[in-house]
């Protein structure tokens, strides 16, 4: 497939600046040989760990990392209580969830995520690969003090490895996956890691008769590290490629045959008769630097990304032809359609850190992004001979951020933090067939959001908090509304605003830990996604609330053996909405009561882990058994998928720097919905025919398997 990669000659030149600057970097003469540390990620009351900060944190590292094989967001969310993503559609397309803030396909993040400190411009970049890592790091909960707009749910932030070692991953598994991953770094600072999968796989269409979700997918990353005085200086260029099956769907009468309940029969493999593909390329190359400035601390990250995907599938997921109340309009299905997406942006942040006296510490800073988005909406034969609009977005987004952190009492800390965000985006909506602009649209969307916290520590192993935060979800566009349409041009931004209450408790019995969190919020504004009249836009929802508790728990019975349980909840549910009905009744609708859709109710993993000597090796085993609660899709709760249970299973044998493992994921072969498209919020379904109407909706892989063998070195 073709991809134009608009103005690669910026990151080309950028690209080579770096590299040139990994060669000053990886052979200075002054410099010291200390090895560089990964990026620190932000937290109010300067925590020395996780368990000092006050707030629901969890950090993952080291043996965390490959015991769990994490090596993508989706592996991370069943790790992480209260994490829920989905992949749909396509590649890039994903609804990420955390602690009800959800971000559904074409709106901006609900989560922020940083990798080595800078943050992903689109959620189109979440679901890439991570490889060669040193630690991951998830605060729940409104980050918008901290990290801008778009971190309603909380903030994940990714540390890649630097400094000298390596190691080196075969991996054999079911589906004819196959994956190598290698990184090596030398004392002089620099670092490489690559890494390669591939993957017959695991979802076979019952119409075409195959297999259709086959992938391919090279990475490779080039960094240096070094350390000049008082400075350390760290560039990186990571390139990614992807090529494979797009995702694949089923449409079927769930809500009239199964009373809406997405499970048992209801579910069924792929189908469609066209064979959807998905491409996609990303270059990202950063540039950090930390040196002292007077009595503090000063800090720079940029970062250029590149971004370009192509996909082409088909919308009916139906063999044969299809009619539209009857009438026999769409011969061939709904297909093809596509919606090719292009990403530019700059990312720059400085920041100053110096303490202010002795027992308070300050910090502030800037933050600027811009990025252009380019999407065309081509939806084939929905456009019934129309030329796709092509949608360009400029956005350039500027902060200002402080934070003080003061030690009231040896045992008690208060923090502040205070952030001033704007946004502003122009978009251009042109007919890709003349050029001619169809519309023009700008809207500036700009808020402060506060985050203030109490930290007690009564005791070494005992830590109470308290913590109130606010974050906003920036405003956006959606397509031209017709006369007749429910939606307006514009949506607004979401708020959130959160009161937060927890304890930390660890040395129980049996090397014991707890810790326990309650929340409350209230969304305003509410972002809901829909697909109405053929278009994709958003719907802002009055008012949401939102009640929770994440419970973490420890304890070693034995030397040998460790069992751990970690529990989210958070419910979130409609306050208020009345919507003129979709369906075009002439009626309205009252969404009063339903639930916010892609958010389980709850999400759970308990786990066993085992390590035992055996002569000169050493065996680990681990068990995990994850829940995800109740989940429901489209704003009217038609469809949804009831509680799921399934588990994952970890051997490994050790001895020196070898490992061995073998692994399965979800064991018994559980089936579920990922995502799901309803008949009562997509009036298209309602007409579509024969045997119609149609909800769709995605299944799982199922069970996956194989094997591993690893080097550290």
């Amino acid at each position: 497939m073709s991809l134009d990669l608009r103005r690669t000659g910026a990151v080309s030149l950028l690209a080579l600046s770096v590299v040139q600057a990994a060669a000053v970097l990886g052979g200075g003469a002054n410099a010291s040989d200390a090895p560089p540390q990964p990026f620190e990620i932000v937290v109010l009351g300067r925590p020395s760990s996780a368990f000092d900060a006050p707030g629901a944190v969890v950090r993952l590292s080291g043996d965390a990392l490959s015991g769990q094989g994490v090596t993508t967001l989706d592996d991370l969310a069943p790790v992480v209580a209260g994490l829920h993503l989905i992949n749909d559609q396509d590649p890039g397309t994903n609804i990420l969830s955390l602690r009800g803030a959800t971000t559904d396909r074409l709106q901006a993040a609900a989560v922020a995520f940083l990798v080595d400190g800078a943050a992903l411009p689109d959620t189109e970049l979440f679901t890439a690969p991570l490889f060669d890592l040193a630690d991951v790091t998830v605060l729940k909960g409104p980050q918008g003090a901290l990290f801008g707009k778009n971190a309603a749910g909380g903030a994940i932030a990714v540390s890649t490895a630097r400094g000298p070692g390596g190691s080196a991953r075969a991996t054999l598994g079911d589906g004819g996956r196959r994956e190598a991953e290698i990184a090596y770094g030398g004392a002089e600072g620099w670092r490489v890691a690559g890494l390669w999968t591939a993957a017959d796989g695991w979802l076979r269409n019952t119409t075409l008769g195959r297999v259709v979700d086959a992938e391919e997918r090279k990475a490779v990353r080039v960094s240096a590290a070094r350390t000049l005085g008082a400075w350390s200086l760290d560039a990186a260029v990571q390139a990614l490629e992807e090529d494979g099956g797009a995702a694949w769907a089923s449409s079927g009468d769930v809500t009239g045959d199964f009373g809406g309940v997405l499970e048992g029969r209801a579910l069924t493999d792929p189908q469609g008769d066209f064979e959807g593909r998905a491409y996609r390329r990303w270059l990202r190359a950063t540039v950090r630097a930390e040196g002292e400035l007077g009595r503090g601390k000063l800090g720079l990250v940029l970062a250029r990304d590149v971004y370009a995907k192509r996909w082409v599938e088909e919308l009916d997921y139906r063999a044969g032809p299809l009619t539209f109340f009857g009438a026999p309009i769409f011969p061939n299905g709904l297909q093809p359609i596509r919606q090719p997406i292009d990403i530019h942006a700059w990312t720059a942040q400085l920041t100053y850190d110096a303490p202010l006296a002795p027992r308070l510490e300050g910090r502030v800073g800037a933050f600027l992004q811009d990025m252009d988005k380019g999407r065309t909406d081509d939806f084939g034969p929905l456009l019934f001979g129309a030329a796709p609009p092509r949608y360009d977005t400029s956005t350039t987004q500027t902060a200002v951020f402080g934070a003080l952190d003061w030690r009231a009492l040896d045992t008690v800390t208060l923090s502040g933090a205070l952030r001033w965000d704007g946004d502003d985006r122009t978009q251009i909506v042109r007919n890709t067939a003349t050029g001619a602009v169809l519309d023009r649209r700008s809207a500036t969307f700009a808020r402060v959001q506060p985050q203030i916290a109490a930290r007690w520590r009564v005791r070494d192993d005992l830590v109470a908090y308290a913590t109130y935060g606010e974050a906003f979800r920036t405003g956006g566009f959606n397509p031209i509304p017709a006369p007749t349409s429910i939606w307006r041009a514009r949506f607004e931004p979401e708020t959130t605003k959160s009161l937060e209450a927890g304890v930390k408790l660890r040395n129980l019995p049996l090397d014991g830990a707890i810790e326990l969190a309650a929340f409350r919020g209230r969304i305003a504004q509410y972002q809901n996604y829909t697909f109405l009249d053929g278009q994709s836009v958003t719907l802002n929802v009055d008012s949401v609330t939102l009640d929770g508790l994440d419970l973490t728990a420890r304890v070693s019975p034995a030397a040998w053996l460790t069992a751990e349980t970690a529990l989210a909840m958070a419910d979130a549910r409609i306050d208020r909405f009345v919507a003129p009905d979709p369906l075009g009744s002439g009626g309205v609708r009252t969404y009063g009561g339903k639930r916010v859709p892609n958010a389980p109710k709850w999400t759970a993993t308990t786990s066993l882990t085992a390590t035992r000597p055996l002569g000169a090796h050493t065996l680990d085993l681990r068990l995990d058994v994850h829940t995800r609660g109740p989940t429901v899709y489209e704003i009217d709760n038609a469809l949804r998928s009831p509680a799921v249970t399934w588990v994952d299973l970890r051997a490994s044998v050790r001895r020196g720097s070898w490992r061995a493992s073998a692994w399965a994921k979800n064991l018994t072969d559980e089936r579920w919905a990922i995502s799901a498209f309803g008949q009562g919020m997509l009036p298209l379904l309602q007409g579509l025919g024969p045997g119609g109407p149609f909800d769709t909706f995605t299944v799982n892989r199922g069970r996956s398997i194989g094997v591993d063998l690893t080097r550290q070195f």
